[in-house]
């Protein structure tokens, strides 16, 4: 990796680490720059509307290995033994969030919401939707008895719980990780939904 691109990655990574520690609205250009090792007004350098622009890379980069591990599932998925790959899907999420990076670009897409630009905000939409729409579409391709109206119905049940699971469990408990049984109640839930397959 050159320079340039080491001094930016080396500036997400502080970044990313404050805003989670501090919040959006607690870090300074002058934390950022001190912590990352830089000299005032580099920052701007690489991001040259400052921690905003910073704080857009961040949830991108975050949002993106979140859905690229859910789509990678989802390609791989051969339309047998349902059940176990939409808890791969719920699991390869899971381990993503749950990695110290993964961590902290989930609690500042959640915290900092409002402070996503308008585009950085339909696009978070559109990946979440775009996941969702790879779930109905490996859902077709079982030649189930549902219509595709209620293949998205029961595709958008399904990602509502895995969203409530890690919202709860990582953001309103305040775990690091998914306590003991957390899969397991998942799992269950899951499976009530599939019945309607």
């Amino acid at each position: 990796m050159k320079k340039s691109a080491q001094q930016r990655q080396n500036i997400i990574d502080v970044g990313r680490q404050l805003f989670a520690q501090k919040g959006y609205a607690g870090t300074s250009t002058r934390q950022i720059n001190e912590q990352a090792g830089i000299a005032e007004g580099l920052l701007y350098y690489y991001f040259p509307q400052g921690k905003h622009q910073l704080l857009d890379v961040i949830v991108r980069e975050g949002v993106d290995s979140r859905m690229r591990v859910a789509h990678e599932l989802l390609d791989n998925w051969d339309g047998s033994d349902v059940e176990t790959h939409v808890m791969a899907l719920f699991d390869g999420i899971a381990t993503v969030i749950q990695d110290e990076v993964g961590y902290q670009s989930f609690l500042i897409t959640v915290r900092e919401r409002e402070m996503l630009s308008d585009d950085q905000s339909a696009w978070l939409i559109q990946s979440f939707d775009g996941v969702q729409a790879s779930l109905v579409k490996s859902f077709l391709n079982l030649q189930t008895r549902r219509t595709p109206a209620e293949l998205q119905t029961l595709a958008h049940t399904l990602m509502s719980i895995f969203i409530r699971t890690l919202f709860d469990e990582l953001l309103l408990r305040n775990h690091r990780h998914l306590a003991p049984g957390t899969r397991e109640k998942v799992d269950q839930q899951v499976r009530l939904v599939l019945q309607v397959l």
